[in-house]
């Protein structure tokens, strides 16, 4: 038997943008569905990750490792290949009530004014239907309600109606002996990182503790929203909050104007659950939320996928590169609270962008997840002999200098017809080409990395990171808001075209993505959202 659940909002999609607007939508005490496909995981569940983690020495430990495979969506990556170059986007997502907010490193910063027009400007990527301006107020709610860390120090930064909430985390010793003079010689400037992560105490959780295992974060320092507002959540008599339901297919009306219910299923005993709602949100990522469009195609108006009027669903896929190279300094490069403290936003605004991508500078001493070991190998060898002892003492002196950089966004997004989740349906393949534009960053990459090296006094400096590397971290672009159906598949209020009950909160809404991260810009999103469908004024 079905079971019939009645709401005026149902949510699908338990990341950062899904439960803010969860969090604000309750406050008009209309009735609310939340659901995950993932399961709630309780602070005796981190805590015991994090004790296997310790006891394997296993520092790729993660959430979804122990989760039945039910409740994880698989996906496939097309390889794109070319110069004897493979490309295969990564799969970095989590399932769970608090989404990849879970693991992620919480870097907030904010987009520039450029970002939301490149296409004017420099004739690449997609321009935003509205402007930095519109979005700005919403970007200084979003600080707010994450708690975001920083000082108002980067002088290239866009422009801000209001400080942080905040101040910024210290600069650990390497910023300041190391990466900051670096960048003064070679006129460019440091300045604080924007974190997610208290550096007080801010909405009822403490400030960090410096605990350097900042994925299971035991301190609750670091922004999740399944720590910082499920629990209000689920004290609200009008909000039901559902793990390990997932979304299986929107239905649409006769004439395909509006959804008229959404199918789920329980991930642990497959009890089939419809909901009938006022007004469906999908907020379930940069991967799942565009497949869902596709596996909600009807026979009638939407038979190509939801949204999908212009041929748009899917198109301009988009993303990251995150190259590195490892430095041996020739001395002690210090420790780090667990993240970088520093970054430079020189190469953002200080270049061509027609010629070149955007480009953050981050550096950090002997980052634990970056792969050093091929370097700690190599220069520690004399002749055909490693040395042991060699190693341990090399490896407190190495640090990474690595990049985060836009790209073009020419990658395409669909449904593989061979491939099955769980429950039947086509899983989402990825195909993500880089363009020569792409593949400027690293040619920038590798005059920058040897002036900073220079300018630090390195002894040594390995090869730029392989074209391609670290991409998947933020997938973005296949579901773009635009002013008509031609450009994209939302408009700019996010509601999906042809549908008047229908929207769309994930980064897959970006018609383009800058090199920032894009988590403040989705919340900013998520809290305009929540406005309009209560037919508030913007700020």
């Amino acid at each position: 038997m079905t079971k019939e659940l009645k709401t005026d909002y149902c949510i699908a999609g338990g990341g950062v943008p899904g439960f803010i607007l969860a969090k604000k939508l309750a406050a008009s005490g209309k009735k609310i569905l939340f659901l995950d496909q993932g399961p709630h995981i309780n602070e005796t569940d981190r805590a015991e990750l994090l004790q296997q983690s310790k006891e394997t020495l296993n520092d790729l430990a993660d959430y979804n490792d122990n989760v039945a495979p039910v409740s994880v969506t698989p996906h496939t990556s097309a390889s794109y290949k070319e110069a004897d170059h493979t490309y295969d986007w990564v799969n970095y997502r989590l399932f769970g009530l608090g989404g990849t907010a879970l693991h992620f490193e919480a870097m907030m910063m904010r987009p520039t004014e450029d970002d939301f027009k490149v296409k004017s400007l420099y004739g690449y990527g997609r321009d935003w239907p509205m402007d930095y301006a519109e979005l700005e107020p919403w970007l200084l709610n979003a600080e707010y309600e994450i708690g975001v860390a920083a000082n108002d120090d980067n002088p290239y930064a866009a422009f801000r109606s209001g400080s942080f909430p905040m101040p910024a985390h210290p600069f650990s010793y390497f910023d300041n002996e190391f990466l900051a003079p670096a960048l003064k010689k070679i006129n460019m400037t440091g300045h604080s990182l924007p974190r997610g992560t208290n550096s007080k105490p801010y909405g009822g959780r403490s400030a960090c503790m410096s605990c350097r295992i900042c994925k299971f974060c035991p301190s609750g320092a670091r922004f999740s929203p399944d720590r910082a507002i499920l629990p209000t959540l689920n004290t609200l008599e009008n909000v039901t909050v559902l793990p390990d339901i997932s979304l299986r297919k929107l239905e649409t009306s006769r004439y395909g104007q509006k959804i008229t219910t959404a199918h789920l299923i329980n991930t642990k005993d497959e009890e089939k659950i419809v909901v009938k709602a006022k007004n469906y949100i999908l907020a379930m990522g940069g991967v799942e939320t565009p497949r869902m469009l596709m596996l909600s195609a009807d026979d009638s108006r939407h038979k190509n996928g939801l949204g999908n009027m212009g041929d748009q669903l899917g198109k301009k896929f988009n993303d990251h590169l995150f190259p590195y190279v490892t430095v041996d300094l020739g001395k002690h490069a210090g420790s780090r609270p667990g993240f970088e403290t520093m970054s430079s936003d020189h190469l953002r605004v200080k270049l061509n962008r027609s010629e070149e991508p955007g480009i953050i500078i981050l550096g950090s001493p002997s980052m634990d997840w970056f792969p050093i070991g091929n370097e700690a190998v190599t220069w520690s060898t004399q002749g055909n002999e490693l040395s042991l002892e060699d190693v341990r003492e090399n490896v407190s002196q190495f640090a990474t200098i690595s990049l985060m950089t836009e790209l073009e966004g020419e990658g395409t997004l669909e449904l593989d017809e061979s491939t099955f989740d769980a429950f039947g349906s086509p899983v989402a393949k990825v195909t993500m080409k880089l363009t020569e534009w792409d593949r400027r960053a690293n040619v920038v990459f590798a005059d920058l990395a040897s002036k900073l090296g220079d300018a630090m006094g390195a002894e040594n400096i390995s090869e730029v990171s392989p074209d391609g590397f670290g991409l998947g971290y933020h997938p973005s672009g296949a579901t773009a808001m635009a002013s008509n159906p031609d450009d994209g598949v939302c408009d700019e209020n996010l509601k999906v075209f042809g549908l008047n009950n229908l929207y769309i909160v994930s980064n897959s809404v970006f018609p383009h993505m800058g090199a920032n991260p894009p988590t403040l810009t989705i919340a900013a999103l998520a809290l305009r959202l929540a406005a309009y469908l209560e037919g508030e004024k913007a700020l």
